[in-house]
């Protein structure tokens, strides 16, 4: 590895003991350029001054209000194929699916030698020359929207859902999803993007739902609550008074 070992590292963590650790580490392995922070603010702004190759990045940062994730999102806005290697005390599968769309090279647990550290790196550098590539084949593409018809792409084929079929659009956990039925179809596109093109037809009442009007089959403003597809959803407060003066109540 000692190709890389010029290469500006950052690390993310907010347990200053386990940070020097960390670094006392990565000394012995030859690496000069190690820039520390120990949470969201001024991990930002570290990458910010001395952009790093390599992000070592803590998902739990103790009491700050944004976590390691948060801090990826925000570093993958302007590089996308950054290795970034997540460190946590408490690996789970709540944690993948949180972590997942930030693409990281790999997790790794607090349980920490130098043989672990060396090969969490040594395969994330792998990554620097061929990123950009896997990230474009791995990312799911967009449906391909027209005036009638949705095409998701499922496995090898994109499979074309009316657009009247689909009850609503809604994020859960980071991810986007069409509802038909009683399936769901996932998509890359963001439900800003489908309310603008297909407004008035689909109209956001949540900030994780948008509804397709002509399947509403009744609005309870009491409860600000709306039947669709035979499912109850919640019309949130910041959305409910624009909603209500799009929809034609007859009183």
């Amino acid at each position: 590895m000692s190709e890389h070992n010029n290469l500006n590292i950052l690390i993310v963590e907010d347990n200053k003991a386990f940070t020097d650790l960390i670094c006392l580490l990565l000394q012995e392995m030859g690496f000069k350029k190690i820039f520390t922070a120990d949470n969201y603010k001024s991990g930002l702004k570290v990458f910010e001054t001395n952009p790093p190759d390599l992000c070592l990045v803590d998902i739990d940062l103790g009491k700050d209000e944004k976590t390691g994730i948060h801090l990826v999102e925000k570093i993958r806005e302007t590089a996308a194929a950054l290795p970034v290697i997540y460190l946590t005390s408490n690996y789970s599968e709540d944690y993948y699916e949180q972590c997942r769309h930030t693409r990281p090279s790999s997790f790794m647990n607090k349980e920490l030698s130098r043989f672990k550290l060396f090969h969490a790196i040594d395969l994330a550098l792998l990554q620097i020359n061929s990123a950009e590539t896997t990230i474009v084949h791995t990312l799911a593409p967009p449906p391909l929207i027209t005036h009638n018809n949705f095409f998701f792409k499922i496995g090898d084929v994109y499979k074309s859902i009316p657009v009247q079929e689909v009850s609503y659009f809604f994020a859960d956990n980071k991810l986007n999803y069409a509802k038909v039925g009683q399936r769901s179809f996932p998509t890359t596109v963001q439900l800003k993007t489908i309310e603008s093109e297909f407004h008035p037809a689909f109209l956001r009442i949540h900030k994780s739902y948008l509804v397709n009007v002509k399947l509403i089959t009744d609005i309870r403003p009491g409860e600000s609550t709306l039947q669709i597809n035979g499912e109850t959803l919640p019309i949130g407060y910041a959305y409910k008074k624009t909603f209500f003066d799009q929809i034609p109540l007859l009183k």
